[in-house]
């Protein structure tokens, strides 16, 4: 049995095949959603490391501040009131730098954030000889990240 070629049932099963099917576009659908998660969880990822960083180089400027005003107070207005080689705490008080044993807990805010900081003052005898008092070595840690141990840490010596 031939089928005639001007029959209805030829275009209906071309009409048929015009469109997607289901299955298709659920397909499609899953598809789609898995990227949009991978990009939204990428953004995610991203957002973080950027505030990290941010983060990192907000205390590396501030540990390096600090440094620079130690350096130009100069040696006799940070070096310890006693001549030993037991690390001292220093601190900014508003007129003079403050030395103590322990910590003060110093805190610093820039930009509505709050960032421990601490600097310590000790003498070094660099040329090995008998007990002297050459420089201090001077260390500054900021710490830049609330709850993680991410800090920032620089030294410097400052001489006589």
């Amino acid at each position: 049995m031939n089928p005639d070629r001007n029959s209805p049932e030829p275009v209906r099963r071309a009409a048929a095949r015009r469109g997607a099917t289901l299955i298709e576009v659920l397909w499609t659908c899953v598809i789609l959603a898995v990227v949009a998660l991978a990009a939204g969880s990428f953004v995610s990822l991203s957002t973080g490391t950027v505030s990290v960083t941010r983060n990192h180089r907000l205390g590396l400027e501030a540990a390096n501040s600090r440094l620079e005003d130690l350096r130009s107070a100069g040696f006799d207005a940070v070096k310890p009131s006693t001549q030993n080689y037991v690390t001292n705490y220093i601190r900014w008080s508003g007129s003079a730098w403050v030395r103590s044993t322990s910590n003060p807990g110093e805190v610093l805010t820039i930009l509505g954030q709050t960032y421990p900081i601490i600097t310590t003052v000790v003498y070094v005898d660099i040329n090995g000889g008998p007990v002297s008092y050459d420089v201090l070595h001077v260390a500054v840690l900021v710490k830049y990240r609330k709850n993680e141990p991410n800090t920032v840490r620089l030294w410097t010596y400052i001489g006589p």
